[in-house]
């Protein structure tokens, strides 16, 4: 058996630096589990998780079961008992009984409207739910906006869901009531459900095709609802998906905007307010596979060291998550950059590049890889989420070549890197 003495010094140099990355790795991902512990949020009660997902099905096996009712694409063999040849009466049945859970389900959903938490309820008659349509929408056309931040569904949301899970559910459960009982015109059913075609167009065939129609018009819904959901999960790194099943989002502290409502006592709400307005995120961008192009990640542990005495700081390995970035940068109101810049200085230059100086699109490329990091700026610029205050602190590269340890001459600046991001906090906090 080799021992570690057998190992020459070279290999176990390089055993002992992919057990300390991977440990600086495992201590990330602590860290990570930790500030969701902390940001998460109890949205979607279990009744509302309940309905989702009763809801889900019921609407698949409708729409299978319904399409297959006006084109039957299965024909049994004309052969043996007629029990056996019962497909379209099967499929009916099911259907029907389906339709039954579907407006149980939907009774339910009004009544925990009332009886929920604030994220099951819609202002849908306050003004400020249409100003905030309005703002959601230009912040998806990526028109310059004033879209606060939603923890639970935003106006555009809320408003798709009156339109289609609201209006567009009554409209198929009384045409689909019509004509499950219209051959039996005479029976109470048949009576109940008598006006809806003076109010559906007046005939049996409009009946018919409102119904079609609408169910359309929920596959349409279905297909958007689950893009803009994972969307939304990607871009905001939010749990949206997760969310559904465990109820939870994953949300900064200072988003609390939408807490007040949900009967957060005041007084925690001011103190959360001051703690997020002293916060300074420093966040390391780079990539550590290109010597000195990776210095704004491997900086970090060497900051967080220096600064350990000093509360209210946040640091973030960016690495070269480009659009991921999205959530961090507009979740500070003071951001620090760390970047290897190229501004075409002497190799080891300390540079510092203030908030109109940073190039958020179609700028200046000052690092090789930050094409992603402009999207992240122009996106944030766009929605109006801009950190209020910002800068990218770097030291000009002396090489991009291929490897993982920097070059001597940026780690022989790194000292005087870290006194300007000292600096620049102790700027920020006198303020």
């Amino acid at each position: 058996m080799k021992t570690l003495t057998d190992i020459p010094p070279a290999i176990r140099r390089k055993m002992e630096k992919e057990r300390l990355e991977d440990r600086k790795t495992e201590m990330a991902a602590q860290r990570a589990v930790d500030a969701r512990d902390r940001n998460s949020v109890y949205v979607w009660e279990l009744p509302i998780r309940i309905f989702h997902w009763v809801n889900a099905g019921a609407i698949m096996i409708l729409m299978i079961t319904g399409i297959y009712i006006g084109h039957p694409f299965i024909t049994p063999a004309n052969n043996g008992e007629a029990y056996y040849n019962f497909l379209m009466g099967w499929v009916r049945d099911i259907h029907f009984f389906t339709a039954f859970i579907f407006t149980a389900n939907l009774i339910f959903r009004c009544y925990w409207t009332f009886r929920g938490n604030h994220y099951a309820k819609s202002q849908i008659l306050q003004k400020s739910f249409w100003t905030g349509l309005i703002e959601t929408v230009k912040g998806y056309l990526f028109i310059p906006n004033h879209k606060p931040h939603y923890i639970g569904h935003n106006p555009l949301a809320q408003f798709s869901y009156w339109l289609f899970v609201g209006v567009g559910s009554v409209i198929m459960v009384f045409t689909g009531y019509y004509l499950l009982f219209q051959p039996q015109p005479d029976t109470i059913y048949g009576k109940a459900f008598a006006w809806v075609p003076f109010v559906f167009g007046g005939s049996d065939f409009t009946v018919r095709s409102w119904h079609h129609l609408v169910a359309w018009g929920f596959m349409l819904f279905v297909v958007i609802h689950v893009y803009m959901s994972i969307r939304e999960d990607w871009l905001s790194k939010n749990g949206t998906m997760s969310s559904i099943f465990t109820g939870y989002k994953f949300e900064p502290a200072h988003r609390a905007e939408e807490r007040a409502n949900a009967a957060v006592p005041v007084r925690t709400m001011t103190a959360a307010i001051v703690d997020e307005a002293r916060k300074i995120t420093v966040l390391g961008i780079g990539n550590a596979l290109y010597t000195d192009e990776g210095l704004g990640v491997q900086i970090l542990p060497r900051l967080e060291s220096a600064l350990k005495g000093v509360a209210d700081i946040e640091f973030i390995d960016g690495t070269t998550e480009g659009m991921q970035l999205l959530g961090p940068v507009e979740a500070t109101q003071a951001l620090i950059v760390i970047d290897a810049i190229n501004a075409g200085k002497e190799p080891g230059t300390c540079i510092k590049l203030e908030k109109k100086q940073i190039p958020s699109f179609n700028g200046i490329k000052m690092s090789v890889h930050q094409i992603g990091f402009q999207e992240v700026l122009s996106a944030a610029q766009l929605r109006d989420r801009l950190p209020e205050k910002m800068v990218m602190i770097g030291i000009q590269p002396a090489s991009l070549e291929l490897g993982t340890e920097m070059s001597p001459t940026v780690q022989s600046a790194i000292p005087g890197l870290i006194k300007q991001v000292k600096k620049q906090i102790h700027e920020w906090r006198d303020d």
